[in-house]
Formats: structure tokens, C-alpha cells, sequence
């Protein structure tokens, strides 16, 4: 796991677009706004201060990286994520 503030910071600072998940019903997310090749920062805080369920699916050709975000104790957790529903959290790879 990984602290909310610093999984957002490095967001901002990076040069990888990501799209916004939102808990929408029966275990199903859907897309924050308008998606697209900007970063979305400014969305994310919105969505968080809404106290929404969010999933950050990293919107990129090389990995499947997605991340469930969790505000009420600030932490960041890797999940495997699919057409719009969490299937497993993950935890990191073993060396």
C-alpha cells in the first residue's frame, strides 16, 4: 500500500495519462468525465472530495496498472481491473 498524497504527487509530476474510475452500482465503475490524453489531476481531487470510490487505471501501452483508492485511510491499493469492475486487489511482485 501506498499513501494517497504521494501516489497523487507522483501523478502530477509524471508524463503518463491516466483515466478516473468511479463506483457507479452492482460492483461496476464507470469513467470520471471526459477522458483523454491529459493528466487528470484536477478531476481526481474532485472526485475525492465527493468522497467517491475511485479506481486510477494508468492509461498506457506497457502495463495494466490500475490502483483503488482508498481516502479514509489514505492509501493506495494495486487491483486488478477490467471493463470497468475490480476483480482482486493485488499486492507487489516478489523479487
Amino acid at each position: 500500500m501506498r499513501h494517497i498524497a504521494d501516489f497523487i504527487e507522483q501523478l502530477e509530476r509524471g508524463k503518463d495519462p491516466f483515466n478516473i474510475w468511479v463506483y457507479s452500482s452492482n460492483g461496476h465503475y464507470s469513467q470520471f468525465g471526459n477522458q483523454g490524453n491529459k493528466l487528470r489531476a484536477p478531476k481526481l481531487y474532485k472526485a475525492l472530495e465527493k468522497h467517491l470510490q475511485i479506481v486510477i487505471e494508468m492509461d498506457d501501452d506497457k502495463n495494466d496498472d490500475a490502483f483503488l483508492l482508498l481516502p479514509e485511510v489514505h492509501a493506495v491499493v494495486p487491483v486488478t481491473f477490467r471493463e470497468g469492475k475490480v476483480y482482486s486487489l493485488t499486492g507487489p511482485a516478489a523479487a
